[in-house]
């Protein structure tokens, strides 16, 4: 095996650092805003043009998903074109950028993925999209850059083997986070911030590939009792006893998070009414079955839960609106005695 001196490995290593900094040079000098993302769609580098058209600074960005800057109504059309780049296809599509003031900025985005990384050049159209002619002459000048941002990409990865095991741990840390950011620190399951995230894109995927689609809101009945009468660290085992025993209740496609204090919410993935009251149901059994410390001292001498259910339909068909009838339907349960579903 080869052996090196130090003063070797010093000038390998200065040679990787100025190889490292002219292609990081050349990735900042290209005139087109350039757009780097990993397979979650949150950005890895974006060059300067890119932070000008958008209006964000790097530290910014590099906390922010490509869809954060993409208007709520178009983000079903940037999701496609992810969609089309992961099957390995080449993309060219129209849609609107935020810029950070809140301007709509029209853009013309070529995408490609290769290996875990999506790139996305942007042409700004806002000046030159003025005649039928002039759309034609842009078309023409990003198929041009075709062979540039394939010189790039080549170059690019070359830079990546360099640094392959360190944007793995990278990436292992920023998961790690991520998932942290979206867990509730007490029960362990899905969060507040995290369930919305999650509903907000099962209804926009209603508008593109309609299914049915159900929310649950589930409440401890009594619970201010049960933590009166045995204290906040008897209430804590008795949320965390509730979180695992909701997961047994749903499938293992439907998403379960805390909502809030003792509420919970479970998003219910082509689950229409009658499929979302008997899933509501079984965990109404589960739990009302399951034994409790001091459940007896309840006022219904039994730990049980009340659910309301909202189903997507025309007249129910935002996040607000399945929030707020499965909100009703709960307190409707409570109404009408607890330890039952209504919706």
């Amino acid at each position: 095996m080869k052996t090196f001196s130090l003063k070797d490995l010093q000038r390998r290593i200065e040679a990787l650092e100025k190889e490292l900094l002219l292609l990081r040079s050349s990735f900042e000098m290209i005139q087109d805003p350039l757009l780097l993302l990993n397979p979650k769609k949150e950005f890895l580098k974006v060059n300067p043009k890119g932070m000008e058209l958008l209006g964000y600074p790097w530290e910014e960005l590099s906390k922010m998903t490509f869809l954060e800057v993409i208007p709520l109504e178009e983000n079903g059309k940037a999701i496609d074109q992810f969609e089309a780049m992961a099957e390995g296809k080449e993309t060219l599509e129209t849609f609107h950028l935020l810029h950070k003031d809140g301007l709509k900025i029209p853009v013309e985005c070529f995408g490609r993925r290769k290996e875990e990384t999506y790139f996305l050049q942007l042409k700004d159209l806002r000046e030159k999209i003025q005649s039928m002619e002039e759309w034609e002459r842009i078309k023409k000048q990003l198929m041009d850059k075709i062979r540039e941002r394939d010189e790039y990409a080549r170059e690019l990865q070359a830079l990546k083997d360099l640094f392959k095991e360190k944007v793995k741990e990278v990436e292992k840390m920023r998961e790690e986070a991520l998932l942290l950011s979206y867990t509730d620190d007490l029960t362990g399951i899905y969060n507040h911030r995290f369930l919305i995230q999650q509903l907000t894109l099962e209804v926009e995927r209603q508008r593109r590939y309609p299914t049915a689609l159900s929310f649950l809101m589930i409440d401890i009945d009594y619970f201010k009792h049960y933590n009166d009468i045995n204290g906040h660290l008897a209430g804590d085992q008795v949320l965390r006893k509730i979180a695992h025993l909701l997961h047994q209740g749903v499938r293992q496609s439907d998403i379960v998070a805390r909502y809030g204090g003792e509420e919970f919410a479970a998003i219910l993935i082509h689950a229409e009414r009658e499929k979302a009251r008997e899933i509501a149901e079984r965990i109404r059994r589960i739990i009302a079955e399951t034994p409790f410390p001091n459940e007896r001292q309840q006022p219904n001498q039994n730990l049980t839960v009340s659910i309301g259910i909202a189903t997507f339909s025309p007249t129910i068909s935002t996040v607000t609106d399945l929030i707020r009838e499965a909100d009703h339907a709960l307190y409707r349960a409570k109404r009408k005695g607890r330890n039952r579903v209504e919706g």
